[in-house]
Protein backbone atom coordinates (compact mmCIF):
# COMPACT_ATOMS: atom_id res chain seq x y z
CA UNK A 1 0.00 0.00 0.00
CA UNK A 2 2.56 2.59 -0.98
CA UNK A 3 1.75 6.27 -0.53
CA UNK A 4 0.25 8.25 -3.88
CA UNK A 5 3.22 9.66 -5.23
CA UNK A 6 0.76 12.12 -7.63
CA UNK A 7 0.17 14.86 -4.75
CA UNK A 8 3.51 15.34 -3.47
CA UNK A 9 3.80 19.13 -1.79
CA UNK A 10 5.57 21.37 -3.96
CA UNK A 11 4.13 24.50 -1.83
CA UNK A 12 3.73 23.62 1.59
CA UNK A 13 0.61 25.45 2.19
CA UNK A 14 -2.99 23.70 2.44
CA UNK A 15 -4.32 25.86 -0.58
CA UNK A 16 -1.36 24.47 -2.34
CA UNK A 17 -2.46 21.05 -1.23
CA UNK A 18 -6.12 21.27 -2.67
CA UNK A 19 -5.22 22.54 -6.01
CA UNK A 20 -2.89 19.29 -6.70
CA UNK A 21 -5.45 17.28 -5.82
CA UNK A 22 -8.07 19.12 -7.89
CA UNK A 23 -5.90 18.34 -10.88
CA UNK A 24 -4.38 14.38 -9.37
CA UNK A 25 -7.64 13.51 -8.63
CA UNK A 26 -10.62 15.63 -10.11
CA UNK A 27 -13.24 13.19 -10.89
CA UNK A 28 -12.57 11.20 -7.64
CA UNK A 29 -14.87 11.84 -4.76
CA UNK A 30 -13.37 13.74 -1.90
CA UNK A 31 -16.76 13.96 0.39
CA UNK A 32 -19.52 11.50 1.08
CA UNK A 33 -22.69 13.34 2.87
CA UNK A 34 -26.18 12.95 2.89
CA UNK A 35 -25.95 16.69 2.33
CA UNK A 36 -24.17 15.60 -1.03
CA UNK A 37 -21.18 14.11 -2.94
CA UNK A 38 -18.39 16.47 -3.77
CA UNK A 39 -15.58 15.53 -5.86
CA UNK A 40 -11.78 17.20 -5.81
CA UNK A 41 -12.50 19.64 -8.39
CA UNK A 42 -15.81 20.91 -7.36
CA UNK A 43 -14.42 20.99 -3.76
CA UNK A 44 -11.50 23.26 -5.36
CA UNK A 45 -13.87 25.48 -6.88
CA UNK A 46 -16.15 25.76 -4.24
CA UNK A 47 -13.34 26.78 -1.71
CA UNK A 48 -12.53 29.27 -4.50
CA UNK A 49 -15.74 30.96 -4.25
CA UNK A 50 -15.71 31.03 -0.72
CA UNK A 51 -12.31 33.03 -1.14
CA UNK A 52 -13.05 35.36 -2.86
CA UNK A 53 -16.47 36.08 -0.92
CA UNK A 54 -14.37 36.03 2.26
CA UNK A 55 -11.74 38.47 0.93
CA UNK A 56 -14.79 41.07 -0.05
CA UNK A 57 -15.55 41.35 3.50
CA UNK A 58 -11.79 41.77 4.23
CA UNK A 59 -10.50 38.12 5.40
CA UNK A 60 -6.76 38.38 4.41
CA UNK A 61 -3.47 37.14 5.32
CA UNK A 62 -3.54 36.75 9.49
CA UNK A 63 -7.29 37.57 9.54
CA UNK A 64 -8.77 34.86 12.23
CA UNK A 65 -11.95 33.49 10.91
CA UNK A 66 -14.37 31.27 13.73
CA UNK A 67 -15.79 28.71 12.22
CA UNK A 68 -19.03 26.59 13.82
CA UNK A 69 -20.80 23.92 11.82
CA UNK A 70 -21.16 20.39 12.13
CA UNK A 71 -18.80 17.59 9.81
CA UNK A 72 -20.76 18.93 6.67
CA UNK A 73 -19.05 19.09 3.54
CA UNK A 74 -19.21 22.94 3.75
CA UNK A 75 -17.14 22.67 6.73
CA UNK A 76 -14.07 21.42 4.90
CA UNK A 77 -14.98 24.13 1.42
CA UNK A 78 -15.11 27.07 3.83
CA UNK A 79 -11.77 25.76 5.68
CA UNK A 80 -10.42 26.00 2.18
CA UNK A 81 -11.87 28.91 1.44
CA UNK A 82 -10.20 30.67 4.36
CA UNK A 83 -6.59 29.19 3.85
CA UNK A 84 -6.82 30.13 0.32
CA UNK A 85 -7.58 34.23 1.45
CA UNK A 86 -4.31 33.33 3.66
CA UNK A 87 -6.97 33.91 6.94
CA UNK A 88 -6.39 31.55 9.90
CA UNK A 89 -9.11 28.83 10.72
CA UNK A 90 -10.48 28.69 14.21
CA UNK A 91 -12.59 25.69 14.71
CA UNK A 92 -15.10 26.29 17.17
CA UNK A 93 -16.42 23.20 19.02
CA UNK A 94 -20.65 22.61 18.14
CA UNK A 95 -20.84 21.27 21.81
CA UNK A 96 -20.10 24.79 23.20
CA UNK A 97 -21.95 26.18 25.90
CA UNK A 98 -22.44 30.60 25.77
CA UNK A 99 -19.65 30.86 28.23
CA UNK A 100 -17.23 28.08 26.07
CA UNK A 101 -18.40 29.56 22.72
CA UNK A 102 -17.51 33.35 24.56
CA UNK A 103 -14.29 32.62 25.96
CA UNK A 104 -12.95 31.14 22.67
CA UNK A 105 -13.80 33.86 20.47
CA UNK A 106 -12.37 36.44 22.58
CA UNK A 107 -9.19 33.88 23.30
CA UNK A 108 -8.56 33.77 19.72
CA UNK A 109 -9.75 37.14 18.75
CA UNK A 110 -11.97 36.19 16.04
CA UNK A 111 -12.83 38.94 13.36
CA UNK A 112 -15.37 37.35 11.16
CA UNK A 113 -17.72 34.02 12.61
CA UNK A 114 -19.07 31.95 10.02
CA UNK A 115 -21.80 29.72 11.73
CA UNK A 116 -24.91 27.42 11.28
CA UNK A 117 -27.82 29.22 12.96
CA UNK A 118 -28.69 26.14 14.61
CA UNK A 119 -27.84 22.39 14.48
CA UNK A 120 -30.65 18.87 16.54
CA UNK A 121 -31.00 20.77 19.56
CA UNK A 122 -28.26 23.41 19.42
CA UNK A 123 -29.49 27.04 18.72
CA UNK A 124 -26.34 28.49 17.98
CA UNK A 125 -27.54 31.81 17.02
CA UNK A 126 -29.36 32.00 20.88
CA UNK A 127 -26.43 31.05 22.00
CA UNK A 128 -24.66 34.18 20.67
CA UNK A 129 -27.39 36.22 21.81
CA UNK A 130 -26.54 35.28 24.82
CA UNK A 131 -23.15 36.38 24.59
CA UNK A 132 -23.66 39.78 23.08
CA UNK A 133 -27.56 40.48 22.91
CA UNK A 134 -28.35 41.90 19.25
CA UNK A 135 -25.26 40.23 17.68
CA UNK A 136 -27.11 38.67 15.31
CA UNK A 137 -29.20 41.33 13.60
CA UNK A 138 -26.21 43.60 13.77
CA UNK A 139 -25.29 44.99 10.24
CA UNK A 140 -21.30 45.32 11.77
CA UNK A 141 -21.64 43.10 15.39
CA UNK A 142 -19.42 44.01 18.28
CA UNK A 143 -18.51 41.41 20.42
CA UNK A 144 -14.59 41.45 21.53
CA UNK A 145 -12.69 41.82 17.60
CA UNK A 146 -15.36 40.43 15.85
CA UNK A 147 -16.35 42.71 13.03
CA UNK A 148 -18.68 40.20 10.87
CA UNK A 149 -21.24 37.40 11.40
CA UNK A 150 -22.51 35.06 8.84
CA UNK A 151 -25.29 32.61 10.03
CA UNK A 152 -25.87 30.24 7.17
CA UNK A 153 -29.09 27.91 6.99
CA UNK A 154 -28.99 24.33 8.30
CA UNK A 155 -31.65 23.46 5.84
CA UNK A 156 -29.99 24.00 2.34
CA UNK A 157 -27.28 21.81 1.59
CA UNK A 158 -24.23 22.84 -0.01
CA UNK A 159 -25.55 26.18 -0.34
CA UNK A 160 -23.62 28.99 0.97
CA UNK A 161 -25.99 31.71 -0.35
CA UNK A 162 -25.33 34.10 2.56
CA UNK A 163 -21.31 33.71 2.22
CA UNK A 164 -21.34 34.17 -1.39
CA UNK A 165 -23.77 36.52 -2.16
CA UNK A 166 -23.03 39.95 -2.66
CA UNK A 167 -19.48 41.56 -4.36
CA UNK A 168 -15.99 39.07 -4.92
CA UNK A 169 -13.14 40.03 -3.88
CA UNK A 170 -10.15 39.04 -5.34
CA UNK A 171 -7.77 36.40 -2.11
CA UNK A 172 -4.64 37.67 -3.23
CA UNK A 173 -1.34 35.70 -3.26
CA UNK A 174 -2.52 33.48 -0.27
CA UNK A 175 -0.37 32.25 2.82
CA UNK A 176 3.30 31.12 3.31
CA UNK A 177 3.94 27.80 4.28
CA UNK A 178 5.37 29.23 7.96
CA UNK A 179 2.40 31.35 8.31
CA UNK A 180 -0.29 29.96 10.52
CA UNK A 181 -3.33 28.40 9.47
CA UNK A 182 -5.67 27.33 12.60
CA UNK A 183 -6.02 27.72 16.20
CA UNK A 184 -7.24 24.83 17.54
CA UNK A 185 -8.24 24.55 21.02
CA UNK A 186 -7.20 22.34 23.48
CA UNK A 187 -8.15 21.44 27.38
CA UNK A 188 -4.84 21.50 29.39
CA UNK A 189 -4.32 22.09 33.02
CA UNK A 190 -5.68 25.53 33.21
CA UNK A 191 -9.13 26.77 34.25
CA UNK A 192 -10.23 27.93 30.56
CA UNK A 193 -9.25 26.01 27.04
CA UNK A 194 -6.00 27.25 25.07
CA UNK A 195 -5.67 27.76 21.26
CA UNK A 196 -2.90 26.14 19.85
CA UNK A 197 -1.52 27.82 17.10
CA UNK A 198 -0.24 25.30 13.93
CA UNK A 199 1.10 26.37 10.55
CA UNK A 200 0.48 25.39 6.84
CA UNK A 201 3.43 23.57 6.66
CA UNK A 202 3.49 21.66 10.07
CA UNK A 203 -0.33 20.67 9.38
CA UNK A 204 1.23 19.66 5.66
CA UNK A 205 3.79 17.45 7.46
CA UNK A 206 1.17 16.07 10.04
CA UNK A 207 -1.14 14.86 7.78
CA UNK A 208 1.41 13.10 5.57
CA UNK A 209 2.45 11.04 8.39
CA UNK A 210 -0.41 10.24 9.35
CA UNK A 211 -1.95 8.74 5.94
CA UNK A 212 1.65 7.44 5.65
CA UNK A 213 1.36 5.28 9.24
CA UNK A 214 -2.41 4.37 8.24
CA UNK A 215 -1.19 3.23 4.83
CA UNK A 216 -4.15 5.73 3.59
CA UNK A 217 -4.25 5.43 -0.49
CA UNK A 218 -6.69 6.78 -2.92
CA UNK A 219 -9.08 3.96 -2.70
CA UNK A 220 -9.65 4.04 0.23
CA UNK A 221 -12.73 5.99 2.38
CA UNK A 222 -12.38 7.15 6.14
CA UNK A 223 -15.25 7.90 8.45
CA UNK A 224 -15.58 10.92 9.13
CA UNK A 225 -17.71 11.47 12.00
CA UNK A 226 -14.86 12.53 14.23
CA UNK A 227 -15.30 16.50 14.89
CA UNK A 228 -13.27 18.55 12.78
CA UNK A 229 -12.86 21.05 15.87
CA UNK A 230 -10.99 18.75 17.36
CA UNK A 231 -7.17 18.01 15.67
CA UNK A 232 -7.82 14.48 15.06
CA UNK A 233 -10.76 14.86 12.81
CA UNK A 234 -9.30 17.76 11.06
CA UNK A 235 -6.01 16.37 10.50
CA UNK A 236 -5.51 12.68 11.17
CA UNK A 237 -9.16 11.93 9.59
CA UNK A 238 -9.91 14.71 6.85
CA UNK A 239 -6.86 16.25 5.79
CA UNK A 240 -4.91 13.28 5.89
CA UNK A 241 -7.41 11.15 4.06
CA UNK A 242 -7.78 14.19 1.31
CA UNK A 243 -4.04 14.31 0.63
CA UNK A 244 -3.70 10.53 -0.12
CA UNK A 245 -6.97 11.42 -2.80
CA UNK A 246 -9.31 9.19 -0.87
CA UNK A 247 -12.92 10.06 0.03
CA UNK A 248 -14.28 11.04 3.63
CA UNK A 249 -17.32 9.57 4.26
CA UNK A 250 -19.37 12.24 6.59
CA UNK A 251 -21.70 11.56 9.05
CA UNK A 252 -22.92 14.54 11.61
CA UNK A 253 -24.79 12.21 14.62
CA UNK A 254 -23.92 9.10 15.53
CA UNK A 255 -26.14 6.28 15.55
CA UNK A 256 -24.62 2.83 15.63
CA UNK A 257 -27.31 0.99 13.37
CA UNK A 258 -27.09 4.12 10.94
CA UNK A 259 -23.36 4.04 11.30
CA UNK A 260 -22.70 0.22 10.31
CA UNK A 261 -25.04 0.71 7.34
CA UNK A 262 -23.22 4.16 6.18
CA UNK A 263 -19.82 1.73 6.69
CA UNK A 264 -21.20 -1.23 4.78
CA UNK A 265 -22.82 1.15 1.73
CA UNK A 266 -19.94 3.48 1.37
CA UNK A 267 -17.49 0.55 1.90
CA UNK A 268 -15.23 2.14 4.48
CA UNK A 269 -11.88 1.25 5.19
CA UNK A 270 -10.22 3.12 7.55
CA UNK A 271 -11.78 3.68 11.13
CA UNK A 272 -10.31 6.68 13.28
CA UNK A 273 -12.68 7.55 15.92
CA UNK A 274 -13.04 7.46 20.03
CA UNK A 275 -13.16 3.49 21.41
CA UNK A 276 -16.85 3.74 22.91
CA UNK A 277 -18.27 4.37 18.97
CA UNK A 278 -16.06 1.44 17.79
CA UNK A 279 -17.72 -0.72 21.18
CA UNK A 280 -21.73 0.26 20.70
CA UNK A 281 -21.05 -0.75 16.92
CA UNK A 282 -19.72 -3.93 17.74
CA UNK A 283 -22.78 -4.45 20.75
CA UNK A 284 -25.53 -3.57 18.54
CA UNK A 285 -27.50 -6.58 16.99
CA UNK A 286 -26.84 -5.72 13.33
CA UNK A 287 -23.54 -5.84 13.55
CA UNK A 288 -22.87 -9.35 12.83
CA UNK A 289 -25.25 -9.33 9.90
CA UNK A 290 -23.48 -5.82 8.49
CA UNK A 291 -20.34 -6.59 5.74
CA UNK A 292 -17.74 -4.52 6.66
CA UNK A 293 -14.32 -3.76 5.19
CA UNK A 294 -13.18 -1.62 7.71
CA UNK A 295 -8.94 -2.98 7.26
CA UNK A 296 -7.46 0.36 8.56
CA UNK A 297 -7.25 2.81 11.20
CA UNK A 298 -6.42 3.30 14.97
CA UNK A 299 -7.04 0.78 18.48
CA UNK A 300 -4.89 -2.42 17.17
CA UNK A 301 -4.55 -2.31 21.16
CA UNK A 302 -7.60 -2.59 21.87
CA UNK A 303 -9.67 -5.38 22.98
CA UNK A 304 -12.25 -4.14 20.44
CA UNK A 305 -9.88 -4.14 17.73
CA UNK A 306 -10.20 -7.80 16.35
CA UNK A 307 -14.10 -7.90 16.46
CA UNK A 308 -14.52 -4.60 14.54
CA UNK A 309 -11.86 -5.00 12.02
CA UNK A 310 -11.34 -8.94 11.92
CA UNK A 311 -8.60 -11.04 11.21
CA UNK A 312 -5.35 -9.97 9.65
CA UNK A 313 -6.15 -6.25 9.75
CA UNK A 314 -3.42 -2.98 9.70
CA UNK A 315 -4.78 -1.13 12.16
CA UNK A 316 -2.23 0.64 14.48
CA UNK A 317 -2.03 1.57 18.23
CA UNK A 318 -0.95 5.17 18.61
CA UNK A 319 -0.07 8.43 20.82
CA UNK A 320 -0.51 12.15 20.44
CA UNK A 321 -2.18 14.81 20.89
CA UNK A 322 -3.60 18.57 19.56
CA UNK A 323 -0.44 20.24 20.20
CA UNK A 324 2.04 16.98 18.09
CA UNK A 325 -0.81 17.61 15.86
CA UNK A 326 -2.45 14.35 16.70
CA UNK A 327 -0.80 11.40 15.82
CA UNK A 328 2.95 11.58 17.39
CA UNK A 329 4.07 7.72 17.68
CA UNK A 330 2.44 4.29 16.18
CA UNK A 331 4.08 1.26 14.24
CA UNK A 332 3.04 1.98 10.81
CA UNK A 333 0.23 -0.18 9.17
CA UNK A 334 2.52 -2.85 8.08
CA UNK A 335 4.73 -3.55 10.93
CA UNK A 336 4.15 -6.90 12.71
CA UNK A 337 0.27 -7.03 14.78
CA UNK A 338 2.35 -8.06 17.97
CA UNK A 339 4.55 -4.76 17.39
CA UNK A 340 1.19 -3.23 16.31
CA UNK A 341 -0.93 -4.34 19.48
CA UNK A 342 1.96 -3.87 22.10
CA UNK A 343 3.28 -0.32 22.09
CA UNK A 344 2.44 3.29 21.02
CA UNK A 345 4.95 2.98 18.06
CA UNK A 346 7.94 4.97 17.18
CA UNK A 347 7.99 8.33 16.22
CA UNK A 348 6.22 9.39 13.50
CA UNK A 349 7.77 11.88 10.38
CA UNK A 350 10.19 13.96 11.82
CA UNK A 351 9.30 13.75 14.99
CA UNK A 352 11.27 13.00 17.90
CA UNK A 353 11.02 11.71 21.28
CA UNK A 354 12.66 11.61 25.08
CA UNK A 355 12.02 10.44 28.49
CA UNK A 356 12.90 13.26 30.99
CA UNK A 357 12.91 13.04 34.86
CA UNK A 358 9.46 15.34 35.03
CA UNK A 359 11.29 17.19 38.21
CA UNK A 360 14.86 17.94 37.21
CA UNK A 361 14.53 17.30 32.98
CA UNK A 362 17.44 14.72 32.86
CA UNK A 363 16.75 12.77 30.37
CA UNK A 364 15.96 9.02 30.95
CA UNK A 365 17.38 5.87 29.49
CA UNK A 366 15.21 3.17 27.99
CA UNK A 367 12.74 1.46 30.25
CA UNK A 368 12.77 4.47 32.67
CA UNK A 369 9.14 5.81 33.04
CA UNK A 370 9.06 9.87 32.93
CA UNK A 371 7.51 12.80 31.26
CA UNK A 372 7.18 12.41 27.64
CA UNK A 373 8.67 14.95 25.36
CA UNK A 374 8.43 15.58 21.63
CA UNK A 375 10.08 17.73 19.35
CA UNK A 376 9.54 18.08 15.32
CA UNK A 377 8.34 20.53 12.26
CA UNK A 378 4.97 19.02 12.88
CA UNK A 379 4.48 20.68 16.39
CA UNK A 380 2.66 23.75 17.42
CA UNK A 381 4.31 27.38 17.18
CA UNK A 382 2.87 27.93 20.51
CA UNK A 383 -0.55 28.94 22.00
CA UNK A 384 -2.75 31.90 21.41
CA UNK A 385 -2.04 34.90 22.88
CA UNK A 386 2.05 33.84 23.86
CA UNK A 387 4.71 34.34 22.45
CA UNK A 388 5.99 31.68 19.94
CA UNK A 389 7.68 28.72 21.00
CA UNK A 390 6.93 29.90 24.26
CA UNK A 391 5.80 26.46 25.08
CA UNK A 392 8.72 24.63 24.12
CA UNK A 393 12.06 24.26 26.22
CA UNK A 394 15.54 25.60 25.28
CA UNK A 395 15.90 22.68 22.57
CA UNK A 396 12.60 23.15 20.96
CA UNK A 397 11.03 19.94 23.21
CA UNK A 398 7.32 20.55 23.62
CA UNK A 399 6.49 18.94 27.80
CA UNK A 400 3.14 16.87 27.15
CA UNK A 401 2.87 16.51 31.22
CA UNK A 402 2.25 12.40 30.01
CA UNK A 403 3.95 9.68 31.78
CA UNK A 404 5.71 6.80 29.75
CA UNK A 405 8.82 4.96 28.85
CA UNK A 406 10.72 4.35 25.34
CA UNK A 407 11.45 0.55 25.68
CA UNK A 408 14.46 -1.41 23.48
CA UNK A 409 13.22 -0.54 19.75
CA UNK A 410 12.46 2.83 20.40
CA UNK A 411 8.88 2.72 21.05
CA UNK A 412 6.53 4.30 23.27
CA UNK A 413 4.60 3.02 26.36
CA UNK A 414 2.21 5.62 27.63
CA UNK A 415 1.42 4.71 31.16
CA UNK A 416 -0.59 8.01 32.51
CA UNK A 417 -0.73 11.79 32.86
CA UNK A 418 0.76 14.11 35.07
CA UNK A 419 -1.06 16.85 34.24
CA UNK A 420 -4.79 16.99 35.75
CA UNK A 421 -7.12 16.35 32.59
CA UNK A 422 -9.31 13.87 32.19
CA UNK A 423 -9.63 11.94 28.88
CA UNK A 424 -13.19 11.04 28.21
CA UNK A 425 -14.61 9.50 24.98
CA UNK A 426 -11.19 11.02 23.47
CA UNK A 427 -12.10 13.80 24.17
CA UNK A 428 -9.49 16.07 26.83
CA UNK A 429 -11.52 17.91 30.06
CA UNK A 430 -9.52 20.47 31.94
CA UNK A 431 -10.29 19.68 35.97
CA UNK A 432 -9.31 23.34 36.48
CA UNK A 433 -12.34 24.21 34.16
CA UNK A 434 -15.14 22.46 35.69
CA UNK A 435 -13.82 23.09 39.14
CA UNK A 436 -14.07 27.23 38.15
CA UNK A 437 -17.81 26.66 37.07
CA UNK A 438 -18.60 24.88 40.01
CA UNK A 439 -17.07 27.53 42.10
CA UNK A 440 -19.40 30.05 40.37
CA UNK A 441 -22.35 28.58 42.17
CA UNK A 442 -22.62 30.49 45.53
CA UNK A 443 -24.16 27.66 47.52
CA UNK A 444 -20.43 26.20 46.48
CA UNK A 445 -17.34 26.77 48.81
CA UNK A 446 -14.95 24.90 47.43
CA UNK A 447 -14.72 22.12 44.46
CA UNK A 448 -11.96 18.74 43.53
CA UNK A 449 -12.62 17.15 39.71
CA UNK A 450 -11.03 13.99 39.83
CA UNK A 451 -11.25 11.27 36.84
CA UNK A 452 -13.91 7.85 37.31
CA UNK A 453 -13.55 4.54 35.41
CA UNK A 454 -15.74 4.01 32.59
CA UNK A 455 -15.79 0.97 30.43
CA UNK A 456 -16.84 2.68 27.19
CA UNK A 457 -15.13 6.13 27.89
CA UNK A 458 -12.28 5.28 29.29
CA UNK A 459 -12.96 8.12 32.09
CA UNK A 460 -16.04 10.33 33.11
CA UNK A 461 -15.92 13.58 35.33
CA UNK A 462 -16.55 13.52 39.32
CA UNK A 463 -16.71 16.13 41.42
CA UNK A 464 -16.48 16.19 45.24
CA UNK A 465 -17.66 19.32 46.65
CA UNK A 466 -17.61 21.36 49.93
CA UNK A 467 -21.09 23.48 50.08
CA UNK A 468 -21.24 27.02 51.66
CA UNK A 469 -25.64 26.70 51.82
CA UNK A 470 -28.10 23.70 51.08
CA UNK A 471 -28.27 22.86 47.48
CA UNK A 472 -29.71 19.84 45.42
CA UNK A 473 -27.09 17.75 43.70
CA UNK A 474 -29.62 18.27 40.50
CA UNK A 475 -29.35 21.57 41.29
CA UNK A 476 -25.40 22.03 40.88
CA UNK A 477 -25.33 19.49 37.68
CA UNK A 478 -28.22 21.76 35.58
CA UNK A 479 -25.76 24.89 36.39
CA UNK A 480 -22.83 22.91 35.38
CA UNK A 481 -25.12 21.70 31.98
CA UNK A 482 -25.96 25.78 31.49
CA UNK A 483 -21.93 26.43 31.13
CA UNK A 484 -20.45 23.11 30.27
CA UNK A 485 -20.16 20.77 26.86
CA UNK A 486 -22.12 18.11 28.32
CA UNK A 487 -19.34 15.56 28.33
CA UNK A 488 -17.55 18.00 30.78
CA UNK A 489 -20.62 17.68 33.17
CA UNK A 490 -19.81 15.20 36.47
CA UNK A 491 -21.29 12.09 36.12
CA UNK A 492 -20.80 11.97 40.05
CA UNK A 493 -21.18 14.74 42.44
CA UNK A 494 -20.40 14.01 46.17
CA UNK A 495 -20.68 16.48 49.08
CA UNK A 496 -17.84 16.35 51.83
CA UNK A 497 -17.07 18.70 54.65
CA UNK A 498 -14.24 20.45 54.24
CA UNK A 499 -12.27 18.71 56.76
CA UNK A 500 -13.65 15.36 56.19
CA UNK A 501 -11.03 15.85 52.57
CA UNK A 502 -7.63 14.07 52.38
CA UNK A 503 -5.02 16.55 52.22
CA UNK A 504 -1.16 16.31 51.70
CA UNK A 505 1.79 17.61 54.62
CA UNK A 506 1.26 21.02 52.57
CA UNK A 507 -1.92 21.18 53.44
CA UNK A 508 -3.37 20.66 50.09
CA UNK A 509 -6.06 18.85 49.44
CA UNK A 510 -4.44 15.05 48.02
CA UNK A 511 -6.28 14.94 44.72
CA UNK A 512 -4.44 11.08 44.57
CA UNK A 513 -6.41 9.80 47.12
CA UNK A 514 -9.71 11.58 45.81
CA UNK A 515 -9.25 9.85 42.67
CA UNK A 516 -8.81 6.73 44.69
CA UNK A 517 -11.99 6.70 46.55
CA UNK A 518 -13.70 8.04 43.45
CA UNK A 519 -12.87 5.09 42.03
CA UNK A 520 -14.20 2.91 45.31
CA UNK A 521 -17.53 5.06 45.22
CA UNK A 522 -18.25 4.46 41.62
CA UNK A 523 -17.26 0.46 41.88
CA UNK A 524 -19.65 0.16 44.81
CA UNK A 525 -22.60 2.22 43.34
CA UNK A 526 -22.36 1.16 39.73
CA UNK A 527 -22.66 2.70 36.13
CA UNK A 528 -23.33 6.45 36.12
CA UNK A 529 -25.52 6.11 33.54
CA UNK A 530 -27.62 3.96 35.54
CA UNK A 531 -28.20 6.76 38.29
CA UNK A 532 -30.68 9.69 38.15
CA UNK A 533 -28.20 13.18 37.49
CA UNK A 534 -25.65 11.15 37.02
CA UNK A 535 -24.77 12.26 41.10
CA UNK A 536 -23.60 10.26 43.93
Amino acid sequence: MPSDPGVRATSATLPALLDELAVHHAEREALVSARGRVRFRELSALASRVAGGLAARGVGRGTRVGLLLPNWPEWLAIAFGVWRCGGVLVPLSTLYRPRELAHALEHAEVSVLVAVRGFLSHDYAANLEAIAPGITRAARPAFGALRELILLDSSAPLDLGPLLAGPTGDPGAGPMPDDPATIVFTSGSTAEPKGAVHTHAALRLAADGDAAVLGIEPEDRTWGYLPFFFAGGLVAVALATLSRGAAVVLQDVFEPGETLRLLETERVSVFFAWPHQAEALIAHPSFSATRLQLRKGVGANTKWAPALYGPGHHAVGSYGMTETPPLCAAWPWNASLERRSQSHGRPIGRRELRIVDPDTGAVLAPGAEGEICVRGPELLIGYCGEPPGACLGAEGFFHTGDLGRLDGDGALHFVGRLKDVIKTAGANVAAAEVEAVLLEHPAVGSAYVVPIPDARRGEDVAAFVVLASPLAAEELLAHCRGRLASYKVPRRLWVRCEDALPTKGSGKVDKSQLRAEAARLTAADGPAGSRPGGSG
